[in-house]
């Protein structure tokens, strides 16, 4: 008997099966202990590990020089084995049954956590037993048998998605060290080692889940395939289909959050803060860029310059940005915003914080189409500042300036849209007169007249236009001044004309007036001025009358609206019988602006509908309804007559789209 060197230990194993070159630690201990008819928690009280000195000592590696790739493999994997624990999968045993048919041995990828599929054949790995049910350990007694006996080779295996295998490969090959065999080219992260991917796998499968919960990453029993391969397939999905998938799930995140969460921090918790906090190193800067990318491009909430994770650039190229910039930039108010984001003329996002307070985020891109096309449009704000006129002052004189200026669906409490040609039109005269820098002792500008002259708002119109149509032409512009403010005139010859001025009745009626042209009650009359139905304009220093109505403004009113009783006339029914006829048609009679009470004489707004009603049901063209229109103009050469004032003629009165 050959007795053996004084310096090299008798091995404690009779049986010493050398370890594969892809074979994984608990794998190989499990394979080593059946052998020799013990357990691994026996060879763990032996003292024997995979680790490369342990087992040549044992005499369970050959030579280096035999085999150096096996050395390598062992060496690499027991040092991964023992100083990075977090990376393996200790708890269950998973295998791919096709895989351990042509080779008894179980490879070191398996044991990995987040390495559900075989990238060879495209199959979920198993981790427990068809026959009992239950989850394969590592305290079992035969490596290819479950505990009931079952043999492992047997079990069946379903397919997998094709991102999940090349997954699986990823993290293989980084165990391994070996290099990707597909190469994509939208995939950034080939940098990553083994630790690193796996932390990007869990990041990806479990913070960017719409359905995650509220600590994501404590997943408990990962390594349960049941548990592990939604994370996996979500991630492998993300990281394989970038950045498209990445956005898309980004999108999902932001739609799904609560109203009531503001910022990235409260839409997206430790989605948006992890990749800055964890997943700092270098490896990772695609991860932020892309996700950079995301919030300049999609964001629909608020950032500060306070957010230091945040590089400014990005700041500045924000696609969403707050309602109130949006508006200062197109030169609208925010009612206006509002409009254009409700009738999808813009792309917007309205949230409203517990105080009550309304945050608006409007896409930037869409606002220079948007300036273009209200290019032809001016809220009075702008329309102050082009004519250098007071926000009260234009109020009173702005439908006697500009008739064709409406209000946004015709509402009371919606902002103006003043025709942009139409006010530049009138800042533009004069240009070609002298600058004066100071004015001499018989001269005075509009602007002086407009703040310290008692001025009526039907005389300063009757000077604009006499401005416009040379009866009254300035001397020169005034330096400094704005718009129309800038006029320099006469002093004397500005008062001259003012005295001279006729301030007759002829276009306009007060409110009792109306009434009685109309042929209505005085309440249906003040109903329709105070819905803005008819517009008026408050009279403050004319005796006895609150507000005037111009004709034009009548006979306006009269081509887009119709009373019930004319239109009972004409088919020759009761008012309340041609009520239930039009509303089974769902044609409805107006209602008040600011609330849903009706008028107390019936009015209906004339449509294609409405026009075809009558045609369908007119007996005749009554005399009644003849009588009806005579009536009307006898009343307004009544009420001009009594002013002293010659009747009217037709052709003074053009009519003006409102």
């Amino acid at each position: 008997m050959t007795s053996l060197p004084i310096d090299i230990p008798v091995p404690d194993l009779l049986i010493r099966p050398h370890p594969h070159r892809n074979e994984g630690p608990q794998g190989y201990l499990l394979r080593l202990a059946e052998a020799n008819f013990m357990t691994p928690r026996n060879l763990g009280e032996l003292g024997i590990s995979f680790d490369v000195g342990v087992l040549h000592r044992q005499r369970l590696m050959p030579a280096p020089a035999l085999d150096p790739d096996l050395h390598a493999h062992v060496r690499r994997v027991g040092r991964l084995f023992q100083e990075m624990r977090c990376i393996w999968n200790q708890q269950h045993a998973r295998f791919c049954p096709r895989c351990l048919a042509e080779d008894p041995t179980w490879q070191a990828s398996w044991e990995l956590l987040f390495f559900d599929v075989c990238p060879r054949h495209g199959l979920w790995l198993v981790d427990q037993c068809s026959s009992c049910g239950k989850a394969l350990g590592w305290g079992r007694d035969s490596l290819l048998r479950c505990s009931c006996g079952s043999d492992l080779r047997q079990e069946r295996a379903e397919g997998a998605p094709w991102f999940d295998s090349l997954l699986a490969e990823r993290l293989e090959n980084r165990l391994l060290n070996k290099e990707d065999s597909i190469v994509l080219g939208t995939y950034p992260f080939a940098d990553l080692n083994l630790e690193q991917l796996q932390r990007l796998i869990r990041y990806a499968g479990s913070y960017l889940d719409p359905a995650r919960g509220p600590k994501p990453l404590k997943i408990h029993h990962a390594g349960a395939m049941e548990v592990s391969w939604p994370v996996t397939s979500l991630a492998a999905e993300i990281l394989f289909d970038w950045p498209r998938a990445f956005y898309a799930t980004l999108d999902q995140l932001q739609e799904a959050a609560p109203e009531h969460t503001f910022g990235l921090k409260g839409k997206f918790d430790q989605a948006y803060s992890y990749p800055y906090h964890a997943l700092r190193e270098p490896a990772f800067a695609p991860l932020r860029k892309a996700f950079e990318i995301w919030v300049s491009e999609s964001w629909k909430g608020g950032t500060a310059k306070r957010n230091r994770r945040l590089s400014h650039d990005l700041l500045a190229n924000m696609q969403w940005i707050p309602g109130k910039a949006a508006a200062d930039r197109l030169g609208i108010s925010m009612p206006y915003l509002r409009h254009l984001i409700h009738e999808g003329e813009l792309e917007g996002q309205e949230s409203v914080k517990a105080s009550g307070r309304r945050f608006i985020m409007v896409r930037k891109d869409q606002l220079y189409a948007m300036d273009e096309k209200l290019a032809n449009e001016i809220t009075m704000k702008k329309a102050m500042e082009i004519l250098g006129i007071g926000k009260v002052r234009l109020q009173r004189i702005l439908m006697l300036l500009f008739p064709s200026a409406r209000r946004l669906q015709d509402k009371i409490y919606m902002p103006w849209c003043i025709p942009r040609g139409e006010v530049m039109t009138l800042a533009e005269v004069g240009l070609e007169l002298p600058l004066l820098t100071a004015l001499e002792e018989n001269q005075v500008s509009f602007a002086h007249v407009l703040q310290y002259w008692n001025w009526n708002a039907d005389e300063i119109v009757s000077l604009v236009e006499a401005v416009k149509f040379g009866r009254m032409p300035p001397l020169a512009r005034l330096d400094g001044a704005v718009g129309i403010g800038r006029w320099v005139f006469n002093r004397e010859q500005l008062r001259v004309w003012h005295h001279n001025l006729e301030t007759g009745r002829v276009n306009w009626i007060s409110i009792p007036e109306l009434a009685t042209v109309l042929g209505v009650k005085q309440q249906v009359a003040y109903w329709l001025t105070q819905n803005s139905y008819i517009r008026s304009e408050k009279l403050g220093t004319v005796k006895g009358i609150g507000s005037r109505i111009k004709k034009v403004e009548v006979e306006r009113f009269l081509r887009e609206y119709i009373f019930a009783t004319e239109i009972a006339d004409r088919i020759g029914r009761s008012p309340r019988k041609v009520m239930h006829m039009l509303r089974e048609l769902s044609i409805y009679p107006l209602r008040g602006n600011s609330s849903a009470e009706p008028c107390r004489q019936l009015v209906y707004r004339r449509s294609t509908a409405l026009d075809g009603f009558i045609q369908r049901h007119e007996v005749a063209l009554p005399d009644s309804h003849e009588t009806r229109a005579q009536k009307r103009k006898n009343a307004w050469d009544r009420i001009i007559w009594s002013y002293e004032t010659k009747p009217p003629d037709v052709s003074d009165f053009k009519l003006e789209s409102p």
